[in-house]
Protein backbone atom coordinates (compact mmCIF):
# COMPACT_ATOMS: atom_id res chain seq x y z
CA UNK A 1 0.00 0.00 0.00
CA UNK A 2 1.88 3.44 -0.66
CA UNK A 3 1.65 6.06 1.71
CA UNK A 4 -1.48 7.88 -0.15
CA UNK A 5 -3.47 5.24 0.50
CA UNK A 6 -2.63 5.16 4.26
CA UNK A 7 -3.17 9.14 4.72
CA UNK A 8 -7.04 10.67 4.27
CA UNK A 9 -6.46 13.87 2.97
CA UNK A 10 -10.08 14.91 4.30
CA UNK A 11 -9.86 17.09 7.17
CA UNK A 12 -11.99 17.16 10.03
CA UNK A 13 -13.80 20.14 8.79
CA UNK A 14 -14.57 18.02 5.78
CA UNK A 15 -16.22 15.48 7.68
CA UNK A 16 -18.19 18.29 9.27
CA UNK A 17 -19.17 19.10 5.43
CA UNK A 18 -20.38 15.09 5.17
CA UNK A 19 -22.28 15.23 8.32
CA UNK A 20 -24.30 18.71 7.78
CA UNK A 21 -24.53 17.29 4.15
CA UNK A 22 -26.50 14.49 5.53
CA UNK A 23 -23.90 12.07 4.42
CA UNK A 24 -23.21 9.10 6.00
CA UNK A 25 -19.95 9.03 8.35
CA UNK A 26 -17.79 5.82 8.94
CA UNK A 27 -17.37 4.77 12.62
CA UNK A 28 -13.65 6.01 12.28
CA UNK A 29 -14.51 8.88 11.15
CA UNK A 30 -17.37 9.86 13.84
CA UNK A 31 -14.69 8.57 16.20
CA UNK A 32 -12.35 11.16 14.80
CA UNK A 33 -15.02 14.01 14.85
CA UNK A 34 -15.25 13.22 18.86
CA UNK A 35 -11.72 13.04 19.81
CA UNK A 36 -10.87 16.04 18.11
CA UNK A 37 -14.06 18.23 19.63
CA UNK A 38 -12.59 16.64 22.68
CA UNK A 39 -9.35 17.71 22.02
CA UNK A 40 -10.51 21.15 21.45
CA UNK A 41 -12.38 21.17 24.33
CA UNK A 42 -9.48 20.56 26.72
CA UNK A 43 -7.11 22.40 25.55
CA UNK A 44 -9.14 26.05 25.37
CA UNK A 45 -10.75 24.89 28.76
CA UNK A 46 -6.72 24.91 29.68
CA UNK A 47 -6.31 28.09 28.57
CA UNK A 48 -5.33 30.94 31.19
CA UNK A 49 -5.85 34.71 29.31
CA UNK A 50 -7.54 35.97 26.36
CA UNK A 51 -4.05 36.20 24.52
CA UNK A 52 -3.61 32.57 24.74
CA UNK A 53 -6.96 31.60 24.26
CA UNK A 54 -6.98 33.59 20.84
CA UNK A 55 -3.71 31.66 20.00
CA UNK A 56 -4.79 28.35 20.80
CA UNK A 57 -8.31 28.52 19.02
CA UNK A 58 -6.97 29.51 15.76
CA UNK A 59 -3.93 26.66 16.20
CA UNK A 60 -6.99 24.21 16.54
CA UNK A 61 -9.06 25.80 13.50
CA UNK A 62 -5.76 25.34 11.66
CA UNK A 63 -5.98 21.98 12.32
CA UNK A 64 -9.38 21.11 11.67
CA UNK A 65 -8.84 22.79 8.44
CA UNK A 66 -5.92 21.11 7.31
CA UNK A 67 -4.38 18.03 9.22
CA UNK A 68 -6.03 14.45 8.45
CA UNK A 69 -8.59 13.22 10.31
CA UNK A 70 -6.32 10.22 10.94
CA UNK A 71 -4.82 12.31 13.16
CA UNK A 72 -7.69 12.69 16.02
CA UNK A 73 -8.07 8.43 15.60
Amino acid sequence: MTLEKEISSESINDLRDKYFDNMSLTHEEKLALHNFDQFRINKLNAVKNDAEFKLVYIKIQAMANLSSYRFFL
